[in-house]
């Protein structure tokens, strides 16, 4: 059951599971959902997560401000004494941390100390009282980004999703053995993009080809980015590769309990691409000369529409998965 809820109805059972813990005067631990081996419980004041460990005791420690865990013994009803990594916030705190606790569960709970550090990096903003949500800007970037993977995985194979690295920090949004992407959406026209780095449209070294995709878009009623992701969630689902997109989907600062916040609307104006080569009009490193190591980065603004475009086509998209999926 608990592999194939969706995270929001996750979050809505452990919410569940916490409500009903305060209805106890005793404490007593509850299983967080049905066939998985943790554990929640709440006094009202405290929501405490628990999950076995195989580990030394310790003190509790503050991971982050609100935050706490620590490593003890408890009893569970009709079992023997039981070691658990515990987790506890104030109750205040429960709208951020059912959430935090519902895609902690998501990772490999085979050592979860070091599932709680994975959670804690993807979540430190929010604990330090940050709102956490994308801005329109970075709303638009990773739209324009689903919307070329939702093209690469329906005309072409749904293993060209593995391609999709530009939240891991890779330097390009599309990476593999013969083909890069990397992808600029805009709502600018004439049309202009930000290069945040400079390597993300160099030439690339050999026979590997780059391609810069433009995604023009404009205020409408035909997506959002709730809907791209809806679309391609459904596309994968009961799929091997539906995990891995909620992985890299979370690594892009996406939160599904900030839906309300990426309602805009949008219009798919056109999806334009140009290979870059040594005779793009591109800021190209080789021409640039030794850059001084004083200097850590180089951003620009392109006017794309000043570049030799062409527009993208299905027989594009089937091409460049399959580049995609045969480097693999």
């Amino acid at each position: 059951m608990s592999q194939k809820m969706t995270l929001n109805e996750k979050v809505k059972q452990i919410s569940i599971q916490l409500e009903i813990c305060e209805t106890y005067s005793e404490f007593r631990l509850f299983r967080i959902l049905e066939n998985l081996d943790v554990w929640v419980n709440s006094d009202g004041g405290f929501d405490s997560f628990f999950v076995p460990v195989d580990s030394e005791i310790s003190e509790e420690i503050e991971r982050v401000e609100g935050l706490c865990s620590r490593v003890e013994d408890y009893t569970l009803e009709g079992e023997e004494e039981k070691r658990f990594l515990c987790i506890k916030t104030s109750s205040i705190h429960r709208a951020i941390f059912i959430p935090f606790i519902s895609e902690l569960i998501n990772k490999d709970l085979s050592d979860p100390k070091k599932a709680l550090n994975e959670t804690l990096e993807d979540w430190r903003n929010l604990w330090r009282g940050n709102s956490g949500r994308l801005d329109k800007r970075q709303q638009r970037g990773l739209l324009g980004e689903l919307l070329v993977l939702y093209n690469l995985i329906i005309e072409g194979n749904l293993e060209a999703l593995r391609s999709w690295v530009g939240p891991l920090g890779n330097t390009h949004d599309f990476e593999s053995k013969n083909l890069n992407i990397e992808v600029k959406t805009t709502i600018k026209q004439p049309a202009s993009v930000h290069i945040s780095l400079i390597k993300q449209v160099a030439p690339m070294k050999g026979n590997k080809k780059l391609f810069l995709i433009i995604v023009g878009l404009e205020k409408g009623e035909d997506l959002s980015l709730n809907s791209i992701i809806k679309k391609i969630r459904y596309v994968l689902e009961d799929t091997k590769l539906a995990n891995h997109f909620e992985y890299v989907l979370n690594k892009s600062g996406y939160r599904d309990h900030h839906l309300s916040f990426y309602e805009n609307m949008y219009s798919i104006i056109y999806f334009h691409k140009h290979e870059i080569t040594q005779n793009s009009p591109v800021l190209n490193p080789r021409i640039l000369g030794e850059i001084p190591g004083t200097v850590s980065n180089i951003k620009y603004t392109l006017d794309v529409h000043g570049m030799d475009l062409e527009e993208i086509h299905s027989e594009n998209w089937k091409e460049y998965s399959a580049l995609i999926v045969e480097s693999d």
